[in-house]
C-alpha cells in the first residue's frame, strides 16, 4: 500500500492546480482570438450581431481569464516547493522566459483587458477591436513563453552544465528548443 506523506499531497495539489490551470489558457487563447475576430468584423461590417457575440464571449474569456491568472500565481511556489532543486539548477536558463512571459504577455493582457471590458462605450469602436487584438496577442504571447521553457524541459538544447546548474550557452537555441515548435502550433491551433 502506498503511504501517504507531505510529498505525495504537495504532488498530487500541484496536478490538480496545473490541470486546471492548462484548461483555462487554453480556452483564453481561443476566445481571446474568437473575441478579437468578433471585434474586427463588428469594427468593419457594423452589423450589431458581432459586437452582441463578442459581449457574450467577453464574459466567458474573462472569468476565464480570471480563474487561469488565480491558478498561474500559485504554481511558481509549487515550483520552489516541489522541486527546488531542480529550479536551482535550471533558473538561469528558464527564469529569464518566466520573467518575459509577465513582462510581455501579462502586462498586454491585463492593461488592453480593462479598456476591452469598461471601454465599449467609452472608445471608438476601431480602439475597442485594437484593444481586443492586443488581449489576443498577449495570450498568444503568454503560450509562446510558456511553451518554450516547457520545451526546453522536455528536450534541453543550448545549455551547458557546470557544477550541478545548467547555463545557456544560446538563447535562440534554448528557446526554439527540438520540440518547441510542435508544442506551439498544437496548443495554439487546438485552442
Amino acid at each position: 500500500m502506498m503511504e501517504i506523506d507531505a510529498l505525495l499531497l504537495s504532488r498530487l495539489q500541484f496536478a490538480w492546480v496545473i490541470a486546471l490551470h492548462i484548461l483555462l489558457p487554453a480556452l483564453t487563447v481561443g476566445l481571446a482570438c474568437y473575441v478579437a475576430t468578433l471585434e474586427a468584423l463588428a469594427w468593419a461590417t457594423g452589423r450589431d450581431v458581432y459586437r452582441h457575440l463578442s459581449a457574450f464571449w467577453l464574459r466567458i474569456f474573462a472569468v476565464s481569464f480570471g480563474m487561469g491568472v488565480v491558478s498561474g500565481i500559485v504554481m511558481p511556489f509549487q515550483f520552489g516547493t516541489n522541486w527546488s532543486r531542480f529550479v536551482a539548477a535550471t533558473s538561469n536558463v528558464i527564469g529569464g522566459f518566466m520573467a518575459y512571459e509577465v513582462l510581455t504577455a501579462f502586462f498586454l493582457e491585463s492593461a488592453f483587458l480593462g479598456v476591452l471590458l469598461f471601454g465599449r462605450r467609452r472608445v471608438p469602436q476601431w480602439a475597442h477591436a485594437l484593444a481586443a487584438a492586443l488581449v489576443a496577442l498577449g495570450t498568444l504571447l503568454s503560450s509562446f513563453w510558456i511553451l518554450a521553457v516547457n520545451s526546453w524541459m522536455q528536450t534541453p538544447s543550448g545549455y551547458r552544465f557546470v557544477d550541478g546548474r545548467f547555463y545557456p550557452e544560446s538563447i535562440v537555441a534554448v528557446l526554439l528548443s527540438p520540440s518547441f515548435p510542435y508544442r506551439l502550433a498544437h496548443t495554439v491551433v487546438a485552442c
